[in-house]
């Protein structure tokens, strides 16, 4: 989506009693994430580094370094918000070349870096959010000759710009969202859809990768927007390469969330006849969840469920192509083409899971409340967790199982580093690198060590650190 115009207390304070007292109490409860250090998981690729937008159209205006600090891997734009001469396609073709020439810039920026793009076309049509009442939308009428044009002329825009590495198409954005990006019924949408779908397999295909629904809502038996599109394209052949919807509705709902999701899905396909597919939230997190806690959150449950991940970007106008999707900030935002760039705090808890959490990935296991979840990996020197909660207060446990399994004696003492990911100054802050709270001891017995978070904000996060033998 993008709108239209603990601290934890240092454990090295805390006397060894006072963690037995919490562990008991927390081990009964459902405040506790683990950690199985002798599952292998595969190696980290680092699925939740992507964004929407927030790439600027200058090349090189931001510095190579914040792309490359934090794994910049997945980027999604296609010009949305663009003033004149560039909205788009429903303002004529020059504006839509123009928008197009965004796209084309934002993709060719992502391949610099290796990373994955993916083009909407509800943007390069010029329904952004800000189109005027009264616009038009493919099939209006019934009349399909514009948008088959439009069609048309996406795929000479893919081709002349040689746009066939990596690069994925979201047919539409959001048609379930009111009157945001689309302005027609559910078999409208259909229609444009498997229309959609089928010229670009006809020109293109499987070079290009063909995403959808791409719906706000989650899957849900209850969705109408869901059951309609799995039975058309059971119907019609007409099925994407990728599963694709939005995760970023409410903390408190469980539907907005990967746990939920997968399963609902798989049994909505298998009714259907459908085979499993790849999976891709190309918008994830609200507003308020883009913090180290929300981040490192998101980070574990995309990890988890092996499912490509781009944050959601809530900024908008020129500041939507800017700012990595609120991971840096300048000292004049409103100059679209300044530089002096800076990093928040969330940006860090992308760095280090970018340049720190490397080796292989191990098993976790979320809170059974679903507000606290870990990510975890061993490398040839450390075992690294990053823990994050979901915009939460209190107290939670991590437990790590197979402490054998990297080398450790089945019971001793482990001495663990704790690192505070701080949210200083909020999006637009100036944070460095996070604050290493020291070393703190902690007496294990039975292959396994326990040790509390306390979660004292709702946005600072953490992450732990020790040496495998």
């Amino acid at each position: 989506m993008y709108l239209p115009v603990l601290a934890v207390v240092a454990f090295a304070l805390i006397p060894r009693y006072t963690y037995a007292l919490i562990l008991e109490t927390r081990q009964t409860t459902d405040q506790i994430t683990t950690v199985n250090l002798a599952d292998n998981t595969g190696t980290p690729m680092h699925l939740a580094s992507g964004f929407l937008y927030g790439i600027p159209d200058a090349p090189e205006q931001i510095s190579d370094s914040f792309y490359e600090n934090m794994g910049f891997n997945y980027g999604r734009g296609s010009g949305a918000q663009l003033a004149a001469p560039a909205r788009g396609w429903i303002f004529g073709l020059t504006e839509f070349k123009n928008r197009f020439e965004s796209a084309v810039s934002n993709y060719d920026t992502a391949r610099r870096y290796n990373a994955k793009f993916i083009l909407l076309l509800n943007d390069l049509w010029g329904a952004d959010g800000t189109q005027p009442a009264g616009s038009v939308f493919p099939g209006d009428d019934g009349d399909w000759d514009n948008y088959d044009s439009f069609i048309v002329n996406v795929i000479a825009g893919i081709n002349s710009n040689s746009m066939f590495t990596d690069l994925a198409v979201d047919i539409w954005n959001e048609p379930d969202a009111g009157t945001l990006f689309w302005n027609g019924n559910q078999e409208q949408w259909l229609t444009m859809w498997s229309r959609g779908y089928e010229a670009f397999r006809a020109s293109l295909g499987t070079t290009v990768q063909l995403f959808g629904p791409t719906l706000a809502g989650a899957p849900e038996t209850t969705n109408t927007w869901w059951t309609t599109f799995l039975a058309q394209i059971a119907s019609d052949g007409t099925v994407p390469d990728a599963y694709v919807w939005h995760l970023e509705g409410s903390t408190a709902d469980v539907n907005d969330d990967l746990q939920t999701n997968i399963p609902i899905l798989d049994s909505m396909l298998s009714s259907h006849g459908l085979a499993t597919k790849p999976i891709v939230i190309d918008e994830y997190g609200v507003f308020a969840e883009q913090c180290p806690g929300g981040s490192a959150w998101w980070i574990s449950r995309l990890e988890r469920y092996n499912v490509p991940g781009l944050r959601g970007n809530w900024l908008s106008g020129t500041e939507l192509h800017d700012f990595f999707a609120s991971l840096l900030w300048k000292s004049d935002p409103t100059d679209a083409t300044a530089t002096g760039y800076w990093t928040n705090g969330d940006y860090q808890v992308y760095q280090y899971y970018n340049q720190m959490m490397t080796g292989h990935r191990v098993a976790t296991t979320g809170s059974i409340d679903r507000l606290m979840d870990s990510y975890a990996t061993v490398g040839t020197d450390q075992v690294r967790i990053l823990v994050g909660g979901r915009q939460v207060t209190g107290t939670w446990q991590v437990t790590v199982n197979s402490l054998s399994s990297v080398g450790l004696p089945t019971s001793g003492t482990l001495d663990i580093t704790t690192f505070q990911f701080s949210f200083t100054g909020s999006h637009t802050g100036n944070v460095g690198a996070p604050t290493n709270l020291g070393v703190v001891g902690h007496a294990y017995t039975g292959n396994s060590v326990s040790f509390p978070i306390f979660q004292t904000d709702t946005t600072t996060t953490w992450a732990f650190e020790f040496a495998v033998a």
